[in-house]
């Protein structure tokens, strides 16, 4: 079963669960407004908190994540809308990262347009695909399995690595809130001399892992990428 509890301390929508003896999965509210914040603050905002005080990371198991739902959009009760250009990044969070269960919002996948009023004025409001969501659908579907390395060491550019299983060859996604980024990420000898690419099309280079699977991945300002083998 899942309820919407919709308090911003995930302490208190732990406590709900216990109360309901774990039986009710519940929206990840206060990682939404993490996303909220984010985008609000651009690169100020220090990418290393993003997971700090959500749901998913108390009780992972009974936390449904999301980015946007009816009412945090625009002119609703709960208005508290994530910016566009943070939306790419904050679907790859839920979609990729091991402890979450991702619920995608329908607008943010097809698109959609809406009229409504404020303080007696009529406002149209048009909410558009998010043209990289698509992508990061199938990157969940084929590559993101197994053991989740993180590397969340520095304020505007964070990655994790999924490690893969034996029918899946896993992943590295890497994010930024400012300039282009990088991180040098060893992913083991398994991986050695191994060829990488941008899976979102994003980037147009390839990366090649040393004799040990180490390599530099990179990300555009205010982007996602998400890196797999070139053969998978």
């Amino acid at each position: 079963m899942l309820g919407e509890f919709w308090k911003d301390e995930a302490e208190k929508i732990s406590s709900f669960s216990d109360k309901m003896n774990g039986l009710i999965s519940c929206f990840d509210v206060p990682l939404h407004y993490n996303f909220f914040k984010a985008s609000e603050e651009g690169a100020s905002y220090d990418l290393r908190r993003i997971l700090e005080g959500s749901f998913s990371e108390e009780k992972p198991m009974l936390s449904v994540s999301f980015v946007e739902n009816h009412d945090t959009q625009q002119l609703q009760a709960l208005e508290s809308t994530v910016k566009d250009w943070f939306k790419p990044l904050a679907y790859a969070i839920i979609l990729l990262s091991e402890n979450a269960c991702p619920c995608v919002f329908y607008p943010d996948l097809f698109g959609a347009e809406y009229t409504d009023t404020r303080d007696g004025e009529e406002i149209k409001i048009v909410m558009p695909a998010i043209q990289v969501l698509p992508a990061l659908l199938k990157a969940r579907q084929r590559f993101a399995y197994g053991e989740e390395i993180r590397y969340f060491d520095y304020p505007d550019c964070i990655a994790w690595v999924r490690k893969g299983n034996v029918e899946h060859s896993g992943c590295v996604t890497i994010l930024s809130n400012n300039e282009e980024g990088f991180k040098e990420i060893e992913l083991g000898q398994e991986y050695a001399e191994t060829t990488f690419k941008d899976f979102l099309g994003q980037r147009d280079d390839e990366v090649i892992t040393d004799k040990n699977g180490k390599a530099v991945f990179s990300v555009n300002a205010c982007s996602v990428s998400v890196w797999v083998r070139s053969d998978g």
